[in-house]
């Protein structure tokens, strides 16, 4: 059963040998406990977990408006998946992401709107956000570290 849960420092060990895909390392998160520890209070650090396994990682950006023009106070941010190179081509992240309203939804009630940007050149991460129900806003964000990158939205609920 996959479950989204908030980061808790016992798992630790596990979150520590999440890795991705060499390929993918520029679009997202290497060395995840120095990333973990570098966290301010409004960046909410997530686990996806599939059978009592870490398998996956998410950060939830709740001043994600304050950081990117394009968005707004309702939108909560979605930044940093990743899933873990063993555990891709499952549908794990696909599962996780419509997973991901409903759980925002009772647990940051608040936001109205979930808010990313994904690399133009990660097609994979793309259509699975596109297939989880985000839209691309038909914008880009220009200040990514390698390269311009889609807004993508949708409801929280």
């Amino acid at each position: 059963m996959l479950l989204i849960e908030r980061y808790n420092k016992i798992r630790d060990a596990e979150v520590e040998k999440l890795r991705v895909k060499p390929d993918q390392v520029q679009f997202t998160v290497d060395k995840l406990g120095e990333f973990i520890l570098s966290l301010k209070e409004h960046e909410h650090p997530h686990l996806i977990i599939d059978n009592d396994q870490v398998v996956g990682f998410f950060v939830l950006d709740l001043s994600y408006s304050d950081a990117y023009s394009f968005s707004d106070p309702k939108a909560l941010g979605v930044r940093a998946l990743l899933i873990d190179h063993n555990h891709q081509g499952l549908g794990i992240a696909s599962r996780a992401m419509n997973l991901l309203p409903s759980y925002v939804a009772s647990t940051y009630p608040e936001f109205e709107r979930l808010q990313l940007t994904v690399n133009c050149r990660n097609k994979a991460a793309y259509n699975c956000y596109l297939k989880c129900g985000f839209e691309d806003t038909g914008n880009l964000y220009l200040g990514g570290p390698v390269g311009p990158q889609h807004i993508m939205q949708r409801t929280a609920a």
